[in-house]
């Protein structure tokens, strides 16, 4: 699958991971019923994430950083003791404008919806309702016509993920769910209302009111976000453990103008390859402090 590049300026060919097995799983039969009794419970994510935060899968990190070429220099450390450590590695983060800018809350592949009037919003054919996604427990009116910013976070991703501006959290729901991946090969499947995730009121500074999902995909052994109030840009707000996943900005309308490059790719169905920090959208909308 073609993703583009931001920083490089260019396409490029994304290496996934385990693509095999999920082409079994999701394109045959014999793969489905395997999904529904085993893969995508609880019971899978758990025995996998056991495993891999024991140190008998050390062994898997060297070969892991070589097939994708994963740079370390900003993780300031290579004493892994387990998969699970490397995986959900720390790495040091900065802002790459001013904060009438919105930065990107993780690394990963980025796509940008509209929400409709009706509070709805297409994804790679899908119809979601917001009040799908955040399963009925937030007050949601005031955000049609606004702006969806979907992160794609691949295996090898840091998958930790930070505040995009100073704010405070309002309160956070839990939904429980099944696993299912979120690449394409899963489409047919609704994914972000059948998966296990975590909706958060976020009450910004510079963007007001904005609802952010966290959802957990097959393999994730668990979705952790740290236990605060208050926060400041750039703090961390939590981490995926192993396994691909997908984060879920919700904006108010008139609030943020997207950069024209995220902008064009999102229209053509093309996700563009962001860091952490970096600059994807302004405000446009003065708040009352």
């Amino acid at each position: 699958m073609k993703i583009y590049d931001r920083a490089a300026g260019q396409y490029c060919e994304e290496r996934e991971y385990g693509w095999k097995s999920l082409k079994f799983l999701y394109g045959t039969a014999a793969g489905r019923v395997l999904l529904k009794i085993f893969f995508c419970r609880g019971i899978y994510s758990k025995l996998n994430g056991a495993f891999m935060k024991s140190p008998l899968s050390v062994y898997k990190i060297r070969p892991f950083i070589k097939k994708y070429g994963i740079d370390l220099s900003r993780c300031g450390r290579t004493d892994f003791k387990s998969f699970d450590d490397f995986f959900t590695r720390k790495c040091a983060v900065e802002a790459s404008c001013s904060e009438d800018g919105l930065i990107s809350s993780c690394c990963g592949r980025l796509t940008v919806y509209a929400v409709d009037e009706k509070l709805a919003l297409k994804i790679k054919g899908s119809v979601y309702t917001l009040n799908e996604l955040t399963g009925g427990n937030f007050e949601l009116s005031d955000y049609g016509g606004g702006v969806c910013f979907l992160y794609r976070l691949a295996v090898e991703d840091c998958h930790r993920y930070i505040f995009f501006d100073d704010g405070e959290v309002v309160r956070s729901e839990e939904i429980k769910g099944v696993l299912h991946t979120v690449r394409s090969v899963s489409e047919n499947f609704r994914v972000f209302l059948r998966n296990h995730r975590v909706c958060t009121l976020l009450r910004t500074k510079r963007f007001g009111d904005v609802i952010q999902i966290e959802v957990g995909a097959l393999q994730v052994g668990k979705i952790t976000n740290h236990d605060v109030t208050d926060f400041s840009r750039l703090d961390e707000k939590g981490f995926f453990s192993f396994g691909g996943s997908t984060i879920i900005q919700l904006f108010k309308k008139s609030v943020v103008s997207v950069d024209e490059d995220i902008k064009k790719y999102s229209e053509c169905g093309v996700e563009v390859l962001v860091k952490t920090g970096e600059r994807i959208a302004r405000r446009t909308k003065c708040l009352k402090d």
